[in-house]
Formats: C-alpha cells, structure tokens, sequence
C-alpha cells in the first residue's frame, strides 16, 4: 500500500499548524508512524513526540530551503512512515509542489491522498488582492478549503465565499470554523476530512472520463460481435449504431471548431488582459453600446472570461447596461462562432446571419431594459469575490512576463480550457445521441411539431448541456430534423448568453438580485423575439 501524503496549504497565520495538530491529536491515524515537513513555521509549534498510538517525525525546513523530492526519499528510506504530512509555505506555488511530487521515485511509493487549504476568512479580500493568484491555485487545487475565525461572520457573507469556491473548485469540501477545537469536533463527527475524501470518480470529470471509457468499450465490443456473424447470436445492435454514428458525427465536426477557438481565445486572453479593455472601452452611454455589440468581433474569448471582463468593465466605470450587452453578445458575434455555424449548417448560410442578428438584437434589447430600468443599489459582491476560474488567464498577468513566458501561459491556458470546454461538448454529444436513440421519432415530432412547446425545450436543452458556443451547432444540427428552425435559434441564440457554468460564474460576481433579474430579462425577451422571429421567417 502507498504511503498516504497529506498537504496543508495556506498563508502564514491562517491556522495550518493548529488544524495539523488536531488532526495529530484525532484518532484517524492511530497506529501509524507520521512523518511532517514544516516548510513555514507559525506561531504555533508543532507536535514532536507521538500522541496516542501515532509516532510523529518533524523535519523544519530552512528559510531559504526549498522542499524537494529528495525530502520525500530520505524520509521513506529513514522512517517508512504510513503517511506524510507536508506544511507548504503560504507564499510558493501549489504547482511547484505537486511537480516535485510528480517524481517517478515518489509516485512509485507514495500517492496525494488530500489537499487542504485553511484561509482566514477575515483576510480573504486582502489576501485576494495582494495574492490573487497564489490564493486562486491553491484553492482551484484543494479537495477541502478551511474558512478559519469565521465567528461573526455574516451567513450571507460566508455564502459568498462558499460561492467563490464552488465557481473555482466544484469537487471541494467548505468548512467554516471559529477555533481549532471545531474542526477536530467535525472530524470526529465525520463530517470532514474523511479517508475517502477524495475517492474514485469523485470528480465530475473524472465521471466523464468513465462514462466516455465505458462507451470505447462499448464500441469495441459491438464491433466485435458484429465481425463474428455468428448465426446462433442474435441481437440487434441497429439502435447503438444509430447512437455510435450521432455521437462520433457531432464530436468529429466539432473538436476542430474548439480547439481553434480555445487557441486563439487563449492567445488574446493571455495578451490583451481585462484592464486594457476596461481601458479603452468608451464610458459614454451611446458608444458604449456599439461597443459592446462589436466587441466580441475583436476579443473571441472562452466562456469563463466572458463573466470576470464584464465584471471589470463595472468596475471601471462602464455603464452597466452597455456591460450587459457585452455579456451576452460578445459569445454569438464571436467569429469562430460564426465560422463554425456556416459549416454546420452548409445548406443554409443563412442561419449564421440569423443567430448574428438575433443575438445582437436580445443583446441590445437587454441592455436597454436594464437602462430603462436600473438597478437602484450597486449589483456586485462587496471585496473581490469576483474571481472566477482557475485558468491561467484569471489568475495570471501574462503581460508581465517575456514573450516565452507568455507563450508557455498560452498554451498551459489552452490545455486547460480544451479539459473544460471539452467535457460538455462529450457531454451534450453524449446526451444529445442518447436523446436521439432513445426517444421515438413520432414523440420528437410530435414536440417538434408545437411551435411555443418546441423553442422552449431547444432552450431548456441549451441551457442545460452548457456547450460551447464554438461548437454547439454541430449539436444543434443534429436536432433539424425534428424541431423547426425557429426553436433551432432558440438552441443557437440562447445556450452561449445563459446556461449552468455562466450562471455559476455570475453568482460568484454579481447579487442575486441582479442574477435572477437578468436570467429572467434574458430568458423573456429570448422566448418573446424569437417567436416573433419564427412566425415572420417561418411561418411557424
């Protein structure tokens, strides 16, 4: 069995030493022999001699030492502990680490069985602000983040910081505690930091990936049985090869799509940062309108940016109406976009020029409401509870290192976003050929056939596969067949302004109140044009 490496991350004062002490004095590793690395000392010392039944090695690392694997090796070789403990040092990279655990000497014998980080929850803003970046990594990477002197707090502000959490890291535990002596409390309740934490398949990417394993061998096995032609095997595998040509279709004509997409999204995203374009937004009512509509044109960024830009563009001083406008156009008039509906839909160009259209009309037409209508009181989290990815473009200024620098951020921005995006486009493929396959083609016809009923599933169904507009068409396309062309746009026009991982990233930036207004701003004048648009084009 592997020794079991346990990190503690967080900066100087948040409380690492007193939740490892806890977690010493806990019965949870009653029997083993325990090895920590203190690469930070606190205020706080740790615990030198064995506690319980546990035996506890502390080896302190200089000031100017950096940890290596070289540490891991001498101390299995020494004390062939059951587990490790590692107190990184507030102020150096998490990836830094985890590369110098990466090496095959270590892997071989030792695996990370958690990552915690512990934070303080009253200088969080602070921390955000001065280490944006750091802070970002390390909880984009923890399986449990540990809010530590919470007492006081708001629960309205201590819902905002889970939020915050849950936009980066959708798989991480969030705890809230006062004093060291409440997190040992919820470790004896079992409630955190169990020896499972981090089991199998406990990220949803991680369920993708065995989805998409288990239809590889589906595949394989069909292919198989239809190679034997053996007369004494009967079944029918007509329904799976329906499946199987639907699934492969879509991801075949749309992976080029994305990858072209996340390339050049990454290049400007790592260049051009948000501060420039704030920069030179016009703060004007009336150009800033033309601006936001044509925006996108000139700035194709990935779907996670989208949120974080608007968000500084209010925070500059934009006029929020023409910020909204760029929230929900900049997606659909992004060319790559644009290219790509041309080629899913080859017999009708058209249908680009549509979804053009009718997203700078929703677009403007939202952004009008919320000028006739504003918002009385200031609609974005108090601090800096506006970050929202983990990419490399959130959490690092590209345009502060050299050109190799900047390149290496672009194509690390590029592998990232390509694991993002990628998995809801196998997602909505999948789900999508499922649909297909499963549901008889009289019932499809049958909501097909219900022009309202019709535009509010292909709407419905967009919001919910969260595809990326770069290559939701190829989906989209897979529908023609059932549903009009009206509810069509429905699909096109909607799924890149409002679906599950926008809405997540603007809970993370904006008030509820603002949230829930524009869903339902967005969603109504969306369902209310492109009905007019359906009886006037199609007659439907």
């Amino acid at each position: 069995m592997k020794i079991q490496i346990e990190l503690f991350t967080g900066f100087l004062s948040s409380g690492k030493t007193s939740l490892i002490n806890q977690l010493l004095k806990s019965r949870l590793y009653d029997g083993e022999r325990i090895v920590i690395f203190q690469c930070e000392a606190g205020e706080e010392e740790l615990l030198e001699e064995g506690t319980g039944e546990k035996n506890i090695f502390v080896k302190r690392l200089g000031k100017d030492e950096r940890f290596s694997a070289e540490y891991i090796k001498a101390a299995v070789k020494k004390y062939m502990p059951h587990r490790i403990i590692i107190e990184q040092n507030g102020m150096s990279r998490l990836e830094e680490l985890l590369l110098e655990l990466e090496n095959r000497e270590v892997r071989k014998q030792c695996g990370i069985n958690s990552i915690v980080h512990v934070v303080d929850c009253r200088s969080f803003d602070m921390l955000m602000n001065i280490v944006g970046s750091n802070l970002i990594e390390k909880l984009s990477e923890s399986d449990l983040v540990v809010f530590n002197h919470a007492a006081g707090i708001k629960k309205e502000r201590m819902e905002g910081l889970k939020r915050t959490v849950k936009v980066l890291n959708k798989s991480a535990q969030v705890a809230f505690i006062d004093t060291p002596e409440d997190f040992s409390k919820a470790l004896e309740d079992g409630i955190i930091y169990t020896e499972d934490m981090p089991s199998f398949l406990s990220k949803p990417s991680d369920k993708l990936m065995g989805v998409f394993f288990v239809l590889i061998l589906a595949y394989f096995l069909f292919n198989v049985f239809r190679m034997l032609n053996a007369e004494n095997i009967s079944l029918d595998f007509s329904g799976f090869q329906v499946f199987i040509t639907i699934f492969a279709s879509i991801l075949m004509q749309a992976l080029p799509f994305l990858l072209i997409g996340v390339l050049i999204s990454s290049v400007i995203q790592i260049f051009v940062t948000r501060d420039m374009v704030a920069k030179y937004f016009p703060k004007n009512k009336i150009f800033s309108f033309g601006a936001a509509m044509i925006a996108g044109v000139f700035f194709p960024v990935c779907d996670c940016a989208i949120v974080p830009v608007a968000s500084r563009l209010v925070k500059k001083g934009v006029p929020l109406p023409a910020a909204v406008t760029f929230l929900l156009a900049a997606p659909i008039v992004n060319p790559v976009v644009l290219v790509s509906t041309m080629y899913a839909f080859p017999q009708e160009p058209a249908i680009a020029f549509y979804r053009l259209y009718l997203g700078i009309t929703i677009a403007l037409a939202a952004g009008l409401t919320f000028q006739l209508f504003p918002e009385e009181e200031q609609v974005q989290l108090e601090g800096t509870v506006s970050v929202l990815c983990g990419c490399a473009y959130c959490t690092e200024n590209g345009t502060d290192k050299g050109l190799i620098d900047r390149v290496t951020s672009v194509l690390k921005h590029a592998a990232e976003e390509i694991f993002d995006v990628g998995r809801f486009l196998i997602a909505g493929a999948l789900l999508t050929s499922i649909l297909q396959m499963a549901i008889p083609k009289e019932v499809l016809s049958e909501l097909g056939s219900s022009p309202t009923l019709s535009l509010l599933v292909m709407m419905a169904t967009a919001f919910v596969l969260s595809v990326c507009s770069s290559s939701d068409a190829f989906i989209a396309r897979s529908f023609a067949g059932q549903f009009s062309m009206g509810s069509i746009m429905g699909f096109l026009v909607l799924g890149p302004m409002l679906d599950i991982k926008n809405i997540l990233m603007l809970w993370g930036s904006f008030k509820k109140r603002f949230v829930i207004k524009l869903v339902f701003v967005v969603v109504g004048l969306s369902f209310a044009v492109l009905s007019v648009f359906s009886i006037l084009l199609f007659g439907v």
